[in-house]
């Protein structure tokens, strides 16, 4: 019963991502039940992406999961496997970003809880997770497809935000927006000196 409630959950907001609908889905806030969301992608995730990357006709032990996203293939797991370290990266970032965006929430005047955010963007975070540990290990359009998906996840993200902080559009989207571009600013710096550095070494 509880995993079709939280199916059920899942494809509400999926399907009907506004503000209210997320208002709505505040009345069953729990940091047990968000946690568990995420749980529970994190593992269908890496479970489901295995099957595929065996579909796909590659070898087991060159299965790196979502990992593959960001890391060289035939990376080595810094412990275990990547089957074990995805899952745990899956759950740790998820709630990493949800530090991030609660802090530039409430320096942008959002009045909600940590927990009341991070609930609502575990609803659509988690079946997200699900498909785009698949989409990584798919051949030629998983990439593409993974990128589409983490654009059309900015809209929930938005309209989640403004149901958990009860401010408007712009705050919501400017508490996403700016860790982006700060990040950005970030590796622009890192990267220029880096370059400089090696410029006055040559």
């Amino acid at each position: 019963m509880a995993g079709k409630a939280f199916l059920s959950s899942w494809l509400h907001v999926l399907t009907r991502p506004y503000t209210p609908v997320f208002r709505d889905e505040l009345a069953r806030k729990s940091n047990l039940r968000t946690l568990i969301h995420v749980a529970v992608a994190a593992v269908l995730g890496i479970g489901l992406s295995w099957l595929a990357h065996l579909l796909f006709g590659r070898p087991a032990r060159e299965f790196m999961g979502l990992a593959s996203v960001w890391v060289p293939a035939g990376t080595q797991p810094p412990f275990s496997s990547w089957a074990a370290v995805v899952p745990a990266g899956v759950i740790l970032g998820f709630y990493d970003f949800q530090i991030v965006l609660f802090i530039f929430a409430r320096l942008l005047g959002g009045r909600g809880s940590f927990g009341a955010q991070a609930y609502l963007q575990s609803l659509f975070y988690a079946p997200l997770a699900v498909v785009q540990q698949v989409f990584s290990v798919t051949p030629v359009v998983g990439l593409p497809l993974f990128a589409l998906l983490a654009v059309c996840s900015l809209l929930p993200t938005t309209t989640s935000l403004k149901a958990a902080h009860g401010y408007s559009t712009r705050r919501a989207v400017a508490t996403w927006l700016l860790p982006i571009l700060l990040n950005i600013l970030v590796v622009f710096v890192v990267v220029m000196i880096l370059t400089a550095r090696a410029a006055r070494q040559a």
